[in-house]
């Protein structure tokens, strides 16, 4: 073994290898014999690889060295390197690296002078490196070696913002480069080394994809016996041993990820560092190797280290300000190195200069090689800090937060400065929440400096002045909305203050009426539930709808209204094209159809549905695999069917025929058909395409196609009668329209088709059964008003029934049963007798009355007769014509003048109607008797 004392460590970690240490750099010795037969068949090499692939240590301890010791062929041993990185300045670089003593500096005295003049024969013209050279008068042995290192460097030079002249001067040092490389009179070199992911940057300046294509090396992959020499040669220079068990699992770790190269050198220099600290006797073994969290690990558990140590709260947040700066992940989301002074850092972190420097000492010291320059080289103000390398950006897991942070922070910066340029030409207002909302919460938690914003725009100020002009509008705002909220709260205590002088006289009264007015108040509480009832059928799926008395259809039709203009005006809001936004845009229009079909607005109803159906076939189309938006589809179908078909009932000139209505029913049914069999448990999905069946089934009963309406309704019924077993959601929970309802509608409409039909018995047990279910539906929820008008419907379905089959005795009970509803339902409330009483009583003392007591009720029942018996006539159902004309013939004398006269008049025509219609049937009959 080799004493301890002549032990070192031999891995540099994340930098690369330096010139002087090419007595440690292994493995590459093939590709150093290329790189110098490129560069002797061409002045101008482009070193191309990935980030990590090792190029930069490639050219300092590979090929520099060798330049050096005189292998490049008829060149010889003499060479004044220049090596820089573009940066910020890329002309003004080149200039400072020839002016080193070594290159065609000047003497101490005269360095700054000469370092001027180098920089302005440079920029003198695309002949400026090849005049400084001359100027120089070196020896004509000598060799000039140009490396230009992290070249991509320039491709964000020439982007940048804040440099209003950067595309030219980069095109312009890429001239220089080039000039010199073209050029006989001096042997001048140019070596670059790009990131192979900008490669396709070059295009950008004229000539320079030629040039790097006549004299390009990629570096190639180490194989694995040139990676094991690079890992066990250091080591067995710096005085080690390391065991071949560890050396095989650095390559299966390694394995084909060779862009990791400077992340395998930090671990191995942590490793040594552990085994060097920890050390039995034995070699380097897998023990230390995993003590310092292997090669996932070892970086980001170091660098956390560092920051640690940072102990202060002030110390870690410039160590973040730091590192935020150093990274650049906006301008370039591949992410670079962004090199910067220390002057710089101390503007953006709003500290000292002396501050900044021992956060960075902290990370560049020795075994920490995570900041440059190295530690042997004191900082002062003018000293270019830079990460090591960029495999810090994607190892280290804070400095990854970081990089996002600070890509979102400029982000919302520049957004803010583009506002505010466009604020101060005219072309936008002031920011208004959300984006404010944003900028403000923005700047609170970055504490955005001048120094900071510089490098993504240099309108700073003019950018804070626009979010605080927008800060102060919001405010003005706020404050006089908060004074009209003050107002009206002003005035509401002072309607509350006269409203409670008329409480206080009406406690007065409050023992009189107490009965009274809890009365009032179960009448409003139903009245209500009628309204909700009403409004919520716009999006139930059902057949038909019942009418609303009259109080409550004024108030339906103003809610209605007031919906329709809500969601008009949410349609005109909706104007972004991705998918969710056009679902949300589409089912606006369908309550839109829902709305107008309910205002009996057949014409905008129809319109709507079909925007509906359109935008939805468009989305079905893009994710054919989406249920919703087939459910939804079918549902516009279903309801612009529904609708055509009420509006063919009121108006038959209208532009459709039955054929367009049975033709959406059936892409309704096609639809749900889909669902039903890809989702055979789905209740809804069941229970709308049993719907569909019963919708379709009307229209083709009103068609007298009986027999396919009679497969619809026994298809609905197929549908529903499993769900009213399973008792499903909608039945438990008492949201939504239950089966059992859906299921009592179709048995009332296929007892009334087979009543038709002439199958009595059937049609009684269907509609027995309807009516089984209502009076289910009405004992649960007793103040549901439709239930109970469509079992007034059902009772008086059966009546008739009963009459057809000759059982006088049930046609009367279930006729009384159904009178008793509607009158039930007619009922006006308890106050509103009362008030009706006393007006009657009133009305007695003025002295003998005229005016029946129940006369607008008889009126509108007499003119309900009437209508009956018009339509009887028309018909040819004279019995029920001649019934009709009798009972309007008993309310006559309850209605008063001059309604009585009028439907007396009425009276007359239709018996006198109905006398001529009965002669000529009876003639009809005694010519078809004599005819035979």
């Amino acid at each position: 073994m080799t004493p301890p004392g002549s032990l070192f460590n031999p891995f540099p970690g994340l930098r690369p290898f330096d010139s002087d240490e090419d007595h440690l750099f292994f493995g590459r010795e093939k590709q150093i014999d290329e790189l110098l037969r490129c560069l002797r068949s061409c002045r101008f090499l482009a070193v191309i690889g990935t980030s990590g692939s090792g190029k930069s240590s490639l050219i300092r301890s590979g090929l520099i060295p060798a330049l050096q010791s005189g292998f490049m062929a008829k060149a010889g041993s003499s060479w004044r390197i220049a090596t820089f990185r573009p940066g910020e300045d890329p002309t003004g670089h080149l200039a400072a690296s020839l002016n080193a003593r070594d290159v065609l500096g000047a003497n101490a005295e005269l360095a700054s002078t000469n370092h001027v003049l180098l920089e302005a024969t440079l920029h003198r013209g695309t002949l400026g490196l090849v005049d400084a050279v001359r100027q120089a008068r070196i020896p004509r042995q000598d060799n000039i070696l140009i490396v230009v290192d992290q070249f991509e460097e320039l491709f964000r030079f020439r982007q940048s913002c804040q440099i209003g002249n950067s595309r030219d001067e980069a095109i312009a040092f890429v001239k220089l480069l080039l000039e010199a490389a073209q050029q006989d009179e001096f042997p001048i070199y140019i070596v670059v080394t790009i990131r192979s992911d900008f490669i396709g940057d070059c295009m950008e300046f004229p000539g320079l994809p030629e040039v790097v294509n006549n004299g390009q090396y990629l570096v190639p992959r180490m194989t694995r016996n040139e990676l094991r020499r690079a890992i066990a040669g250091p080591v067995a220079v710096g005085g080690a041993e390391i065991t071949p068990r560890l050396v095989l699992r650095l390559l299966n770790e390694v394995g084909n990820d060779h862009d990791q190269l400077p992340v395998l050198q930090h671990a191995l220099m942590r490793t040594w560092d552990h085994w060097q600290h920890h050390q039995q006797g034995g070699p380097i073994d897998i023990a230390d190797y995993e003590a310092i969290g292997t090669l996932r690990q070892a970086l980001s558990l170091h660098a956390e280290e560092a920051y640690q140590e940072t102990s202060s709260h002030q110390g870690q947040q410039i160590a973040e300000r730091m590192f935020k700066a150093l990274t650049d992940t906006f301008s370039d989301p591949r992410g670079i190195r962004r090199p910067m002074s220390v002057r710089q850092l101390s503007a953006i972190c709003e500290v000292s200069e002396a501050e900044v420097i021992h956060i960075v000492d902290m990370f560049r010291r020795p075994g920490r090689s995570f900041l440059m320059p190295p530690p042997a080289k004191p900082l002062d103000s003018r000293s270019i800090v830079d990460l090591s390398h960029e495999s810090l950006m994607r190892c280290w897991t804070r400095l990854i937060t970081w990089a996002e942070e600070e890509r979102v922070s400029a982000r919302m910066y520049t957004r803010l400065s583009q506002a505010s340029a466009w604020f101060e030409e005219g072309t936008a207002g002031l920011w208004h929440n959300p984006e404010l909302e944003l900028g403000v919460k923005w700047k609170q938690q970055n504490h955005p400096t001048e120094a900071w914003a510089v490098r993504y725009n240099s309108s700073f100020a003019r950018a804070l002045d626009f979010l605080e002009r927008s800060e102060k509008e919001r405010d003005r705002i706020e404050a006089e909305r908060e004074k009209e909220r003050k107002n009206k709260l002003r005035l509401a205590w002072a309607v509350a203050a006269a409203l409670g002088v008329l409480l206080l006289v009406a406690l007065s009264y409050y023992y009189v009426a107490r009965r009274e007015t809890a009365r009032a108040e179960t009448n409003l509480e139903l009245a209500k539930k009628a309204v909700d009832e009403s409004l919520s059928s716009a999006g139930r799926e059902q057949g038909r709808e019942s009418p609303d008395p009259p109080q409550l259809e004024q108030f339906r039709q103003e809610l209605l209204k007031k919906a329709e203009e809500f969601y008009s005006s949410s349609l005109a809001k909706q104007s972004r094209n991705d998918p969710e936004f056009r679902a949300e845009s589409a089912l606006l229009h369908s309550k839109m159809g829902d709305i107008n079909r309910l205002l009996e607005k057949h014409e905008d109803a129809v319109a709507q549905y079909n925007d509906v159906i359109v935008e939805f076939q468009k989305l079905r189309q893009e994710n054919p695999q989406n249920a919703a938006y087939r459910e939804k589809l079918a549902y516009a179908h279903n309801w612009l069917g529904e609708t055509l078909r009420l509006w063919l009932q009121e108006t038959p000139d209208v532009p459709y025929k039955r054929s367009d209505v049975e033709s959406e029913y059936d892409s309704a049914v096609h639809l749900q058909q889909e669902l039903h069999s890809e989702f055979p448990q789905n209740a809804q999905y069941q229970q709308e395409l049993a719907r569909t069946y019963y919708n379709r089934g009307i229209l083709r009963y009103d068609g007298k196609d009986l027999k396919a309406s009679e497969s619809d309704f026994d298809d609905a019924i197929q549908l529903l009668e499993p769900l009213v077993e399973k008792k499903t959601a909608s039945q438990i929970d008492g949201l939504g329209d239950p089966p059992s309802h859906d299921l009592a509608r179709v048995c009332n409409n296929l007892g009334n088709l087979l009543k038709d039909e002439g199958e009595l018995s059937k049609a009684q047990h269907l509609f027995e059964r309807a009516i089984g279910i209502l009076e289910d539906l009405a004992r649960i929820n007793p103040d549901h008003w439709e239930y109970k008008y469509e079992l007034a419907q059902f009772y008086n379905n059966l009546a008739i029934l009963f009459y057809y089959e000759g059982d006088l005795s049930q046609a009367k009970q279930r006729s009384h049963q159904a009178i008793d509803l509607f009158e039930e339902l007619a009922t006006p409330a308890p106050s509103l007798e009362s008030e009706r009483a006393k007006a009657h009583l009133f009305h007695l003392l003025l002295g003998p009355s005229q005016h029946p007591e129940l006369h607008v009720l008889n009126k509108h029942l007499a003119e309900q007769y009437e209508k009956l018996a018009r339509d009887s006539i028309q018909s040819g159902s004279l019995d029920l014509a001649e019934v009709a004309i009798r009972s309007l013939a008993t309310v006559l004398p309850e209605i008063a003048e001059p309604d009585r006269s009028r439907l007396t008049k009425s009276y007359q025509e239709l018996e006198k109607e109905l006398k001529e219609k009965a002669n000529q049937g009876k003639q009809t009959r005694t010519r078809g008797r004599g005819s035979k």
